[in-house]
């Protein structure tokens, strides 16, 4: 079902606003960069803040449609936990619309591991963390 809707949009965005979003809330995806085969997008329009291992973090949300390890198509949201200055994120909670391991359901994270970025910082990195930061626009 999810992969003919994903077919007929052509649009990941077409989605609407994430599951993992409070219920009424209106998306604002950006695109972002992906340094893997697929498209990335960030909500503008969510944001939010936790305390992970006593340290503030900023809490991004991430729309991904990438092709996992095996090649198997993979879309999915994801709330991101991001360390400013540190300069590291983690996955926090995700939501899989389409994968491998089953469609259309919550992927709580019990531990979040900050090793999500790249190191040096790749350019959906940056734009994660210029977001999550600073508010800035992601650069294509």
């Amino acid at each position: 079902m999810i992969a003919a809707l994903l077919a007929l949009a052509g649009v990941v965005t077409d989605l609407g606003p994430s599951p993992l979003a409070a219920e009424g809330h209106q998306s604002g995806w950006e695109a972002i960069p992906v340094d893997d085969k697929g498209e990335g997008w960030i909500d503008t329009g969510w944001r939010d803040t936790a305390v992970l291992e006593g340290r503030p973090m900023e809490l991004v949300l991430l729309r991904m449609n990438l092709e996992d390890s095996d090649g198997q198509p993979m879309v999915f949201d994801a709330i991101m936990a991001v360390d400013c200055p540190a300069q590291t994120i983690g996955m926090k909670e995700s939501w899989l619309f389409l994968s491998r391991y089953g469609n259309n359901f919550r992927a709580p994270i019990t531990t979040v591991t900050m090793d999500f970025a790249d190191s040096p910082l790749s350019m959906g990195d940056m734009a994660i963390l210029g977001h999550a930061c600073t508010g800035a626009k992601a650069a294509q």
